[in-house]
């Protein structure tokens, strides 16, 4: 009978081979779902349905069946798992074995980019996208992702692995997973350095809620399975720690001292009834003390922790000796790392030094100071912080939002200077390149995916003040435009051509910012398809930035304004709508986002001026192209009609400066109010780029082109416009009050 069906569906329905590989799974191995529905005399069609809505949300993989071939990039992870399951069965915590273990994507600081020295996950797993858990058993292995991902982990995750898609309607959560893999009362472990204590509390509170109330035990550091099995490795050489040399960051560029935002930190933590606070994120602590790293691909980070107290300050990082004395390896850096901090190297101490001194320390002594400063009086830590900090700080600790996160995501004038400074130079080099990939591929040249970005990789490395890459060029074509997060290889290079999508995503450090940037383009004839998903994305780009709202508003509460015009179509993207952007940092910065999930608690600030967002919406149609718009603004005070509620307004100032691609734009689609607002853009970026490319006329044709004036009368509100001002208070009353979610 299965046979049967599974013919049927092959010749009537037209199934693409990726459908069949899952029906051919359903019936010939009994998965989940079918056999079920079989004993219990339910029809065939219910379990097959069943079955495939298991195997597109729970887990089951799409690639995993008999006579199935594996993807070029998948990784064999047969071996490490055994070798980890091994040391997994001699962890016991009072002589009752742990059973389970959890293996997250952060390092001790809780970073977006660990060290590739920190890269436990993506050992473990083969996946090393930025955003995993994995959890493995004695029997099964798991990993869950988001929705930026859920393409790319199925590619690359050998069938050794579930996959657990975030964000899909009945996909498990790791304690409901847990829950359905382990007896009662069994022991799940986790690194006490690896996880926020945040989320360690949340995550032990809902294992002892559940039914067979687990039990969650964070573990000493050197009893973590994925290091004694990484150490012992002779098919992967674990990277050694780096100890890159740290500089200073001149104060044209920091406009601000470190001793005055040392001075300011204290004020702060007077107000949060605390006289010591711990910093642990790299971003705060290299943002505090004016100094940038290399220790942290596309980063300009150091590993580090610091110590602020009433009359002291500490700085712990590795190889410290060494560093201390070594000269600056960066051309605008002039002064060692002790000059820069006050610190007496020939005594090893402050002492003898005028003014505020630092003492710079070893890294691995944070831990005895945490619990030496909390018996001197109460210690601040994060809610990112992690477990085994929060633990030093004993009961004498208060636990909140960074201060210093939100200090430094609000840049001062000289920050915001040079981060407009940085935009406008790299805007005018990506029109350039972008001028220069039309005019090649009009010509018959050929580009691939990997050779188009190194070319935009290499320009941006000649700019002014250029420190790198400020992520991993996402250069994708076509059907790769569709997996959020793509990274160009080799082994998944396609031809740049003429019959689809070219989204380019990509970003530059410089000292005086860091930039991001998104254009989708097309070098034949569009679809209407395609022209309609880009002018939805378009319009949803356009929608955020004409935005207006009082003061105090969440990022939550706005972000279905971009969304709205996607949504009235059917259409959607698995992703926040814009993240905070550092000033020669991250590129993703906290504490504020754009985005329908978020956590209050441990996360959510207040919208506030001089804060930096992108606006990137998108669209995404599996296996044939990508749409996705990203412009950098920044929240300012807005100047209303009316002043008399006596309420502060913001709005948003665009600093990227980038066109729009025409051709794939359907202005029927648009109000009145877009089309001004493009116009508006079109006109800025002619004003700020025109005279930062006057060397080469082919860009200045190609720009030229794409901001012609548009004029009004080609709309016709085919979109959400003629009645978006009414539906965009509606949507943001109802997220404001949907999407409040807290730990």
């Amino acid at each position: 009978e299965g046979a049967t069906v599974y013919n049927s569906l092959a010749e009537k329905e037209k199934w693409t081979s990726v459908d069949l590989r899952v029906v051919k799974s359903c019936i010939f191995l009994g998965r989940s779902g079918f056999v079920e529905t079989m004993v219990t005399g339910a029809s065939l069609t219910l379990g097959l349905l069943l079955c495939l809505a298991a195997q597109h949300v729970n887990g089951q993989r799409l690639a995993c069946g008999n006579g199935d071939s594996a993807p070029a990039n998948r990784v064999n992870t047969t071996d490490r798992l055994e070798k980890f399951r091994t040391a997994l069965s001699s962890i016991t915590v009072s002589q009752i074995p742990v059973v389970a273990f959890i293996v997250g994507s952060p390092d001790a600081h809780n970073s977006e980019y660990p060290t590739k020295h920190d890269e436990r996950r993506a050992f473990i797993s083969g996946f090393s996208g930025s955003a995993g858990t994995a959890v493995i058993t004695a029997e099964r292995a798991a990993l869950w992702t988001d929705g930026r991902y859920h393409l790319e982990a199925d590619e690359v995750l050998d069938c050794n692995w579930e996959l657990i898609k975030e964000g899909l309607p009945g996909s498990q959560t790791i304690a409901e997973w847990l829950n359905s893999n382990l007896n009662a009362r069994a022991q799940v472990g986790i690194d006490r350095t690896l996880v926020s204590n945040v989320n360690f509390l949340e995550l032990e509170s809902k294992l002892a809620k559940l039914p067979k109330q687990l039990v969650l035990h964070e573990l000493n550091a050197d009893r973590n399975p994925v290091d004694t099995v990484w150490d012992a490795s002779t098919e992967t050489t674990r990277p050694a720690q780096p100890t890159e040399p740290i500089n200073a960051l001149d104060i044209k560029f920091a406009g601000k001292t470190w001793q005055q935002k040392v001075a300011d930190l204290r004020t702060s933590l007077s107000s949060h009834n605390a006289q010591t606070m711990v910093i642990s994120a790299l971003d705060e602590v290299a943002w505090l003390f004016n100094l940038r790293g290399d220790d942290i691909l596309f980063n300009p980070f150091f590993l580090a922790y610091a110590i602020v107290e009433p009359s002291d300050v500490s700085l712990y990082i590795l190889d410290r000796a060494n560093r201390l004395s070594r000269q600056p390896s960066d051309r605008d850096s002039t002064v060692t790392l002790a000059e820069h901090l006050n610190f007496n190297a020939s005594t090893d101490s402050c002492a003898g030094m005028v003014g505020e001194c630092v003492q710079v320390k070893d890294y691995s002594l944070v831990l005895t100071d945490v619990q030496a400063a909390a018996q001197r009086g109460a210690v601040f830590v994060t809610y990112d912080t992690n477990y085994a900090i929060y633990l030093n700080a004993q009961n004498n600790r208060v636990v909140g939002k960074s201060p210093v996160a939100l200090a430094k995501s609000q840049k001062n004038s000289v920050e915001r200077a040079g981060m407009q400074n940085a935009y406008n130079r790299d805007s005018a080099a990506l029109v350039k390149f972008l001028a220069f990939m039309e005019k090649e591929i009009e010509a018959g040249q050929s580009w691939t995916e990997v050779s188009a970005g190194a070319e935009l990789d290499k320009r941006r490395g000649q700019l002014q003040y250029s420190r790198g890459l400020s992520f991993e060029t996402i250069s994708a074509y076509g059907s790769n435009g569709a997996i959020i997060h793509y990274r160009p290889a080799m082994a998944t290079n396609k031809n740049i051509g003429t019959d689809s999508m070219y989204l380019l995503d990509s970003g530059g450090q410089y000292l005086d910012g860091t930039t991001d940037v998104t254009r989708t383009m097309h070098y034949g004839t569009p679809s209407a398809e395609e022209k309609e998903s880009y002018t939805r994305v378009l319009m949803s780009a356009i929608n955020l930035a004409l935005l207006v709202w009082p003061e105090e508003i969440y990022g939550r509460q706005i972000d279905a304004i971009a969304r709205y015009a996607l949504w009235e179509a059917g259409m959607v993207y698995r992703h926040g709508t814009g993240h905070g952007i550092g000033a020669y940092l991250s590129v993703h910065e906290g504490p504020g986002r754009i985005s329908l999930v978020h956590s209050i608690k441990a996360k959510d600030e207040f919208l506030t001026p001089y804060q930096y967002f992108s606006d990137e919406p998108g669209y995404y149609k599996a296996g044939a192209f990508g749409v996705r718009l990203e412009t950098i603004v920044m929240v300012d005070k807005a100047t209303t009609k009316y002043t008399d509620s006596g309420e502060q307004f913001h709005n948003f100032k665009t600093i990227t400066y980038v066109p729009f691609e025409p051709k794939l734009i359907d202005y029927s689609f648009m109000n009145a109010k877009q089309v001004n607002w493009l116009n508006d853009y079109n006109a800025k970026v002619r004003q700020q780029i025109l005279p930062l490319i006057s060397d080469d006329q082919t860009a200045i044709d190609w720009l030229n082109v794409r901001t012609e004036p548009i004029s009004s009368d080609v709309t016709c509100g085919k979109g959400s416009g003629s009645f978006a001002s009414s539906i965009i208070v509606a949507v943001l009353l109802l997220t404001s009050m949907l999407f409040t979610i807290t730990l």
